[in-house]
């Protein structure tokens, strides 16, 4: 059957490929619905002359016309075999897709097919890279439609019963839990993102990436993005991993492209509990994101998070930062929790941190932050308690030169807890009696103390002190025999007892984080790529990601790597 569109449209392509158009290919390979009346008139004909299960013919069509992919290159003698395979699938796509949402399932297995045929013509070392910008187009689709599936899921219903319907459905081949379809998106957008990762085009010195490598940080980015849209951050360590060890500096990429890695790195490191690194990562993002009006919900999510990483420091935001655009409404979530840390509020701090009463739990559960501040926050919430305490009823030298010891009564600390717990049931509508810690239950925490019943004991006000002691948040000891929390170094500070023992939170994290810098004087932030290579020295913060260490020559192999999803 004669085909003249088709034939016209093959020998377009052959001919970009001849003179090594990659610009002029991806124009030509759309993807996205609706089509205009050219590519509809192809669709036609296609379906005429080539309908579902007629692949084999299309094939030979396709091997006939694209003479530039099936001659042998003449650099690495290699035929493009995979890019004739990859156009059979994309004829076929344009052939079979549909645009009605109630059939965004069909799409997405066509789009996934069409991702691996187009990782594999990637592959290819001298011709691949004229495929990266549809690679990544496809990626974008793909990664669209898999978050949208992943929020529908009545498309996907018979899909999860098949997956639940007993031990034998619920596994793979190799007896693993079935994968979603945001795992698999991400596990196939893992194999371009490796290719590129792998490439071997040389680049000039201090010059943008040549070749695959363009291609990294956007596919990472899309992989990222669907693994912390399906809740599967823990997969993201590998990329990180590989992009800290093998790919070129991030500074070296767009700003659009440092601005998300920076931003799920952040997210990253903040879910796995070095805020720190999360509030370097987040704040060098939202310094590059540009303050302009379209970017408004870019910089909001990266500010939600960097104050979070912040607050947890124990640095709070300021009230100019608060009135900025992207900043509206966070005030009202925030700044309750930043005045119970000041004030040591417990009852306060624990009200606005409960996951049923507190105002904008929902909120914070929302963005996965609420159980990091709740367990961090209340850290901060006790040093200031100690402080505030101590300030109230703590002993004191009468002048510099005498050697009394400032000291502060476990005693008191008890009453300061026992009153603010009682605040806090009262709150509740409960009586002391009536309340028990679930973590608790059937275990009498009742203890006597000066004829009276309280909730909290010395044990437990002791062990809260060694604790922030341990942390550098307070600065001094706790004498057992007295039962009083001693403040030392005041001398060392000018007779300042406060700063003596109470040191400021965030200057204690900061110099802890600043043990482990780089040879630039730089906190080390694995998964950050700030110079051309990295040396053996860190090992331990490549380790920090699961222990791949760079070496010359060294090519990523993920032939045995565990997929997205799989346990263990």
């Amino acid at each position: 059957m004669d085909t003249p569109l088709l034939g016209q449209f093959l020998v377009a392509v052959n001919g970009f490929i001849k003179v090594r158009n990659e610009a002029q290919l991806n124009a030509y390979l759309v993807l996205e619905p609706p089509f205009n009346p050219q590519y509809q008139n192809l669709i036609a004909e296609l379906k005429k002359a080539y309908p579902k299960g007629n692949e084999e013919q299309l094939e030979q069509k396709c091997e006939r016309a694209l003479s530039a992919a099936t001659t042998r290159d003449a650099e690495d003698g290699a035929a493009w075999t995979a890019f004739v395979k990859f156009m059979v699938q994309y004829l076929a796509y344009l052939r079979d897709i549909d645009a009605d949402p109630e059939r965004y399932l069909l799409a997405y297995e066509l789009l996934s097919e069409l991702q691996s045929r187009a990782n594999n013509a990637l592959n290819h070392a001298t011709l691949g890279h004229l495929l990266l910008p549809t690679v990544i187009t496809i990626a974008r689709l793909v990664c669209r439609l898999a978050i949208g599936l992943d929020k529908r899921s009545t498309l996907t219903a018979h899909l999860n019963a098949s997956s639940s319907g007993g031990a034998a459905a619920a596994a793979n081949e190799d007896g693993g839990p079935r994968e979603t379809l945001p795992e698999r998106a991400a596990n196939t957008l893992r194999q371009a993102f490796v290719i590129c990762l792998n490439d071997r085009t040389p680049a000039a010195a201090h010059s943008a990436p040549a070749g695959k490598k363009r291609g990294i940080y956007t596919i990472a980015n899309l992989c990222l993005k669907i693994l912390f849209q399906c809740r599967k951050t823990r997969n993201a360590t590998q990329i990180f991993e590989n992009i800290y060890n093998l790919s070129p500096p991030l500074a070296s990429y767009p700003k659009r492209e440092r601005v998300a890695y920076l931003y799920y790195l952040g997210r990253f490191w903040f879910q796995n509990g070095h805020f720190y690194r999360a509030q370097l990562a987040l704040q060098a993002a939202y310094d590059e994101c540009p303050a302009r009006e379209e970017c408004v919900r870019q910089r909001r999510l990266l500010l939600i998070y960097l104050i979070a990483s912040n607050l947890i420091l124990g640095r709070f935001p300021s009230q100019a930062l608060l009135n900025r655009p992207e900043a509206i409404g966070l005030a009202e979530r925030f700044l309750p929790l930043c005045h119970a840390i000041r004030k040591g509020d417990l009852a306060a701090f624990r009200h606005h941190t409960d996951i049923m009463q507190g105002e904008h739990a929902a909120w914070f559960l929302h963005f996965r932050m609420l159980l990091q501040l709740r367990n961090r926050g209340e850290v901060l919430v006790w040093r200031s308690l100690v402080r505030k305490t101590w300030i109230l009823n703590g002993t004191r030298p009468a002048d510099l030169r005498s050697k009394v010891t400032p000291t502060v009564s476990v005693y008191d600390l008890v009453g300061a807890w026992e009153w603010l717990e009682r605040r806090q049931l009262q709150s509740k509508g409960l009586q002391a009696d009536d309340y028990v810690d679930p973590d608790f239950a059937g275990v009498e925490q009742h203890f006597a103390h000066g004829g009276e019943e309280v909730l909290v004991d010395t044990t437990a006000i002791e062990s809260i002190l060694s604790s922030l002691i341990d942390q550098g948040f307070l600065g001094g000891f706790i004498s057992h025999r007295q039962m009083k929390f001693a403040i030392t170094g005041s001398a060392k500070k000018g007779g300042d007892i406060l700063a003596a023992g109470f040191p400021r939170p965030w200057e204690v994290m900061r110099a802890k984080a600043e043990r482990e810098k780089d040879s630039g004087g730089e906190v080390v932030v694995p998964g950050w790529k700030k110079q051309t290579s990295v040396s053996n020295g860190f090992g331990g913060a490549a380790g920090m990601l699961g222990g791949l260490r760079p070496g010359p020559g060294m090519v990523v192999n993920l032939s045995g790597a565990r997929p997205v999803g799989a346990v263990g």
